[in-house]
């Protein structure tokens, strides 16, 4: 077990997108620090680690959400935190976008977000306890005039979390974004093969990519009794991606 997030021992999280990359991350780290992890997504691709179940889930789908909380709560008795790791991506323009990929990456990536915080919000209320932890981006942060669905959708869940902070802080129940860096996951495989790849890897300045595990690191100690008092915020695991760039003048 994870000394350090020993806080995590016995609790039972739900994480959206739990079967592949940062959400697969964080329910092995959540895991191995003696919680319990329902990793809920469209498929499963692998087996699940030691501590971990699968549950079939589509985060636009309201109806099937709430019942995977009921479902949840009725043979686990809680749920102590929720990540919303579940994205999707789709690269384009303000011209070469179609509306059909702008409203499949909102409802997704921020609809989705809404609809699984909206399904535990009421149970952690009563419980005057929860933490919520949702996975940005830092293309939320930064324009990226190439990939408009998905920055103004990770910008958007940004702004989501200061605003459910002040719904929920009162009732005891926290929620934090994470916006990881360049990454490596499957939705990233493919990019080391763009001529544009290693001066985007030279613009975080560990000057490397990070790894799944390190954001999911980060994820469990939000969802821990180590972040009690950390609430509305949204972290960067990015590397220092959005500190600073470094301008070569001479």
């Amino acid at each position: 077990m994870n000394e350090l997030l020993s806080g995590l021992k016995g609790k039972v999280i739900l994480i959206t997108g739990g079967a592949s990359g940062i959400g697969l991350a964080a329910a092995e780290v959540a895991a191995a620090s003696g919680a319990h992890v329902i990793c809920a997504d469209v498929a499963q691709s692998q087996a699940m680690p030691s501590g971990c179940e699968f549950q079939a889930l589509d985060v636009t789908d309201w109806e099937m959400t709430r019942a995977l909380v009921e479902k949840i709560l009725a043979q686990h008795g809680a749920v102590d935190g929720l990540v919303t790791s579940a994205g999707i991506s789709r690269v384009g323009n303000l011209q070469e976008m179609t509306l059909q990929e702008w409203e499949q990456v909102l409802q997704v990536n921020l609809t989705g977000t809404m609809l699984s915080a909206r399904a535990v919000a009421a149970h952690m209320k009563q419980r005057k306890q929860g933490s919520i932890v949702a996975i940005a981006s830092i293309n939320g942060i930064l324009g990226n005039p190439s990939n408009l669905a998905y920055c103004t959708s990770k910008g958007a869940v940004i702004q989501m979390v200061r605003s459910l902070a002040a719904d929920l802080g009162p009732h005891g129940v926290r929620i934090n974004a994470i916006s990881p860096g360049l990454i490596h996951t499957p939705m990233t495989a493919g990019l080391d093969q763009s001529p544009a790849y290693n001066g985007f890897v030279k613009q975080h300045l560990l000057h490397r990519a990070g790894q799944a595990r390190e954001v999911g690191n980060a994820v469990a100690f939000l969802l821990s009794d180590m972040a009690s008092f950390i609430t509305g915020t949204n972290i960067p695991v990015d590397g220092g991606f959005s500190a600073a760039k470094v301008i070569e003048m001479y």
